[in-house]
């Protein structure tokens, strides 16, 4: 113990302490960038009907409407049913008459709450939009209402990039970042 009283070799010099501790808190730092970079930042509510149901038809065409009014009232900003309008046929992996609303994390949980006191009888795939397609198709989507299968065979396994619909509005991936 040259040099060391028993109580300074049991305690780590402060020096060494404070670098210890600015190396965990780098550690730390770095695991939740890493954690803000893997956020799931859109998604897509698919809206289902029965094509060959004409009250059904009619009832996803006013929900439908309505959710544009409420876009142009500003009640959703990150909310927007896409440019495709009504698929009155099968198109992709979806099975039976949909459409598709886009929806950016920042207004996610208003979103999910619209549909769970207005979707009526129509079944909604909630899906996050990620590199993989048919996981977030698949094992990472929640439904309201029942499910309806769907033919993942139409789906990319791995995209190049995360798919980007609405740049413009500066969210979801086009929102500035930390």
């Amino acid at each position: 113990m040259s040099g060391q009283t028993p109580s300074s070799s049991l305690h780590p010099s402060s020096s060494s302490s404070s670098s210890q501790q600015q190396q965990q808190h780098n550690i730390s730092s770095n695991n939740l960038q890493s954690e803000y970079d893997n956020e799931i930042k859109e998604f897509h509510f698919h809206v289902y009907w029965f094509q060959t149901n004409v009250a059904s038809y009619e009832s996803a065409v006013k929900l439908r409407e309505r959710i544009l009014q409420l876009v142009k009232e500003g009640f959703f900003k990150g909310v927007v049913p896409l440019k495709n309008g009504i698929n009155t046929v099968p198109r992709g992996p979806h099975p039976v008459g949909s459409f598709e609303v886009w929806c950016a994390r920042e207004d996610f949980a208003r979103c999910y709450s619209w549909f769970v006191l207005n979707r009526g009888a129509h079944s909604i795939l909630i899906h996050p939009l990620t590199k993989q397609e048919i996981e977030d198709h698949s094992s990472r989507a929640a439904w309201l209402g029942t499910p309806v299968p769907l033919d993942l065979s139409r789906l990319t396994p791995f995209l190049e990039e995360v798919p980007s619909q609405y740049p413009e509005l500066g969210l979801g991936y086009s929102a500035p970042t930390n």
